[in-house]
């Protein structure tokens, strides 16, 4: 297993810092649900993509997980239960997001927003935990790669909680567009053209005395645009668990999404896109500026995001960002730009989007330069 440290790797705000932000930041947002107040350009006119994405139906009273085969958790779109003997962390995590109350017959909308393939990655050097630092126009986090088939045998999954963070627009900024950002865990895109990821948005607008601010959870295999979802709803500050897993049979894209603050959770199932095989060749945990169509958005001012219990497992090992096995190759990516709109506030490679490793399981986020 690679080493790592607690220490901040890559230029930024402390922890400290960030919490003192999150606290004056976090005050309650009303319940946002997919397709209410949506950025209007964001939604897309054709809904079919949206049709097809199955909905599992919640376990019946005094169903027990822990004890359930695999067979019946598979049944009620519950994700693969880690070994607690072997994973003792990964399944207690998993344990208590299990049991959040589940909810069905969400809201689906399909959107003209894409979570793309990592854009443009340079490599930049190699960092103390070992890590290869990367820039990237799109991505900020961590991924580990492997080799091609790595994580499509049966019951692979990724798995991450973070805080929803702040949508607003940066500091002195009120430009009259939207500013969008995504948080996610998920599947490839790192060194192929398919990604299998769920999660949730953050996005803002500013026009004169009027703002408005944009939450919601989302399911995406990309190059199909991601398809919000209404259940569990999101609010800034409310501590979300995705787990994304593949399958060997069909449907073989599901999700797990779970609100633990207010306890709310729902499982999807989708498939990939015609032509697209799933290449499970890397895992990772993101903070994205996605695209609106063909053009990258502007980052939105989340101000600080936390990610915790951010693992991979493919049935044989266990990955994380700070820990992984030999034959793998950590990536610290760190978001830049141009494009930016206006381009004069983003000169070349200016950083605005960095992830910092503060344990093998943990990263934290933070947001500079014109996003901040």
């Amino acid at each position: 297993m690679a080493a790592w440290s607690g220490l901040a790797l890559m230029g930024g705000f402390s922890v400290i810092a960030g919490l003192v932000l999150l606290a004056l930041l976090f005050t309650a947002d009303s319940v946002v649900s997919a397709g209410i107040n949506a950025p209007p350009s964001s939604v897309a006119p054709d809904q079919s993509i949206a049709q097809a994405v199955v909905q599992y139906p919640p376990p019946p009273r005094g169903f027990e997980p822990l004890s359930a085969s695999e067979a019946e958790l598979a049944n009620y779109g519950i994700p693969p239960r880690p070994d607690p003997r072997s994973a003792p962390v990964a399944f207690r995590h998993w344990k208590k997001m299990v049991r959040v109350p589940r909810s069905t017959n969400a809201n689906l909308q399909e959107t003209r927003i894409y979570n793309e393939p990592i854009r443009q990655a340079t490599r930049a050097g190699r960092l103390r935990n070992g890590s290869v630092s990367l820039t990237s126009l799109n991505w900020s986090g961590y991924a580990v790669a492997a080799a091609s088939g790595t994580f499509t045998l049966n019951n692979s999954f990724v798995i991450s909680e973070w805080v929803a963070p702040v949508a607003q627009q940066a500091l002195g900024v009120c430009d009259g567009s939207w500013d969008y950002s995504s948080q996610w865990t998920g599947f490839d895109g790192l060194s192929s053209g398919d990604v299998l990821q769920a999660g949730t948005e953050a996005d803002a607008y500013c026009s004169g005395p009027n703002q408005a601010r944009f939450h919601s959870a989302w399911i995406e295999w990309y190059p199909y645009p991601a398809v919000r979802v209404s259940v569990p709803i999101v609010r800034r500050g409310d501590l979300m668990a995705v787990e994304v897993w593949y399958t060997a049979t069909p449907p073989f894209g599901h999700a797990y999404l779970a609100n633990l603050t207010v306890g709310q959770a729902a499982a999807y199932a989708f498939n990939p896109p015609p032509g697209i095989s799933f290449q499970g060749d890397s895992a990772e945990w993101i903070v994205e500026r996605p695209s609106i169509g063909n053009n990258l958005a502007n980052l939105a001012n989340y101000v600080a995001d936390q990610f915790n219990a951010a693992n991979a497992y493919n049935t044989v090992s266990y990955f994380l960002p700070g820990a992984s096995p030999t034959n793998t190759t950590t990536y610290a990516i760190t978001m830049a730009c141009p494009p930016w709109t206006p381009g004069s506030a983003c000169s070349s490679a200016t950083v605005i989007s960095t992830p910092f490793l503060y344990g093998p399981w943990t990263l934290w986020f933070y947001d500079s330069g014109p996003a901040l």
